[in-house]
């Protein structure tokens, strides 16, 4: 019979989080079929907190009556590295979406970034953003922007708690692609310009914060209090509770033999 509680995943760029769970438990019955053991107990799984498809990293997961404490790992403490590219703007906040705004970003320096950080450090206000799993009248908003439906109330801003946020990294030296885009840009003389031939920055954070905090809603907030654009593209989450990315945690290629996933939660 397989154990009762929590261990935790790399999660790969591009899964979804339920991907993994219902990939486990294919693996879970297949298995126990190959060696004949009776699968008359039912699995049960969940995870501590989705991570987006773009996203890689931690992913808690509970199996059985661990799911009872997953709750402990949406509320905890959580550390993630992620970099912006600013110049767009996009309506999933991360490369994956539709571009909305196009902004300026010869103007931006590492000293600008590095002082408007701590303004996000603290007890903050957070807009989540169109495409998250958060319900408005019992509907999902990704679900409301996947079907164009219009919202029945506006997105509430929420209270968030950033307990450190440092800047890594700032560069146009980088092989992150700008996002596709139909949005043409004009300079002073109203030539167009070519967006492909500008290098537009990236700038890499790490961010140690609460529950309920949205990493691609700071990037986006980020690009525009510094008058531009900015969107996500890459999220890493490197810490989740006491599960630490490399230290306790399990590559996904490891979760194909059960075995490694029994040891990992005895």
């Amino acid at each position: 019979m397989i154990p009762h509680g929590l261990f935790a995943v790399n999660k790969p760029i591009g899964l979804l989080s339920v991907t993994i769970l219902n990939k486990i438990k294919r693996l879970y019955r297949t298995q126990l079929k190959d060696l004949a053991i009776s699968q008359k107990n039912k699995l049960k799984l969940g995870h501590g907190g989705t991570l987006d498809p773009l996203a890689s990293g931690v992913l808690v997961i509970g199996v059985n009556d661990g799911c009872k404490r997953l709750q402990d790992y949406i509320k905890c403490k959580k550390i993630y590295e992620a970099v912006g590219m600013f110049g767009f703007a996009t309506d999933t906040y991360d490369s994956e979406g539709k571009v909305i705004a196009i902004g300026p970003t010869e103007h931006i320096t590492k000293e600008d970034i590095s002082q408007l950080l701590t303004k996000f450090i603290g007890d903050i206000m957070q807009v989540p953003p169109m495409y998250s799993a958060l319900r408005i009248d019992g509907r999902r908003l990704y679900d409301y922007a996947r079907k164009g439906l219009s919202l029945p109330r506006n997105i509430q801003a929420r209270s968030i708690r950033i307990d450190s946020l440092s800047l890594l990294d700032f560069t146009t030296n980088h092989n992150f692609q700008i996002p596709k885009t139909d949005i043409t840009i004009t300079d002073k003389n109203n030539h167009v310009e070519n967006i492909n031939q500008a290098s537009y920055p990236i700038f890499k954070i790490r961010v140690e914060c609460g529950s309920g905090t949205y990493i691609r809603s700071l990037i986006h907030d980020i690009g525009k209090e510094l008058g531009s654009a900015a969107h996500v593209v890459e999220l890493k989450r490197l810490q989740q509770g006491n599960f630490i990315l490399k230290k306790n945690t399990l590559e996904w290629n490891d979760c194909l033999i059960l075995n490694n996933i029994f040891e990992a939660l005895r």
